[in-house]
């Protein structure tokens, strides 16, 4: 079983990351990976969660420029678990097979601050949320095993 902490829209220049760094801590306990869907706006983030776990993150245009192997132009593909996961700012209504220039078993996105799981035949997608601007402050975890995935939204705050 592959344990993954999915966050994005932190916005870590508005809201400080001091505020929620406990209950992020708390809710990546024991996952090995972190996925950062972008809108961070400062790299001292990355470096505050990978205090937790590895981090790899995609930006947006408002974020700073990417400075791999930490923060990267997206779309970008990985594997996990044996299974393809696609990391993407915003999703949109982009076909994420075109996004990503395959098929992907997992799409984790952000850009709207509203958390999400939703499973379009195998694919399940993930949106995080938002931990500090939002209305319901969220993250989420992703396992992977068997061949796989469930994702679950935590509250944070």
């Amino acid at each position: 079983m592959v344990k993954i902490g999915l966050i994005g829209d932190t916005h870590d220049d508005i809201v400080a990351f001091d505020t929620i760094e406990g209950a992020v801590t708390e809710a990546f306990s024991g996952v090995e990976l972190i996925l950062h869907c972008g809108d961070l706006t400062t790299l001292g983030l990355l470096d505050r969660l990978g205090a937790i776990a590895p981090v790899v993150a995609v930006r947006s245009a408002a974020d700073p420029a990417a400075a791999p192997p930490r923060l990267l132009d997206g779309p970008h593909l990985l594997e996990a678990g044996g299974l393809t996961v696609g990391l993407v700012n915003t999703l949109g209504e982009a076909d994420p097979a075109v996004l990503f220039g395959r098929p992907v078993d997992v799409v984790v996105h952000g850009g709207t601050h509203a958390a999400s799981v939703t499973r379009d035949g195998g694919r399940l997608s993930v949106n995080p949320g938002s931990p500090t601007l939002a209305d319901e402050t969220t993250v989420a975890v992703l396992e992977i095993g068997d061949g796989a995935a469930t994702a679950t939204i935590v509250p944070i705050g």
